[in-house]
């Protein structure tokens, strides 16, 4: 039983001098080219105009949903009614 603590105590502190020395170092620099560097910034330039103008269509198609919805919410009930309509000036006119 102590040989088996030796031994698993002998293993925590081996691992320990280990991960010392095997630790994350700093992170090499990134060798990018400037060329390539602007070419991305220009590239974030274009999507962010492109999702601003987006967003504009976006806005202006819900505003149009609302008013067809509206459009739709008013008329709602027009069909039975005009039957209804339909329906009493063809008695009224004597064809039914």
């Amino acid at each position: 039983m102590r040989l088996l603590i030796a031994g698993l105590f002998m293993m925590l502190l081996l691992g320990l001098v280990v991960s010392t020395f095997v630790g994350c170092g700093p992170a090499p620099p990134c060798e990018t080219s400037l060329i390539t560097l602007d070419e991305t910034r220009l590239d974030a330039e274009t999507y962010e105009q492109e999702a601003a103008e987006t967003a504009k269509k976006v806005a202006e198609l819900e505003e149009q949903l609302a008013a067809k919805q509206k459009e739709v919410a008013e008329i709602e009930g027009e069909p039975e009614r005009l039957a209804e309509k339909v329906h009493e000036l063809k008695k009224g006119s004597g064809r039914e």
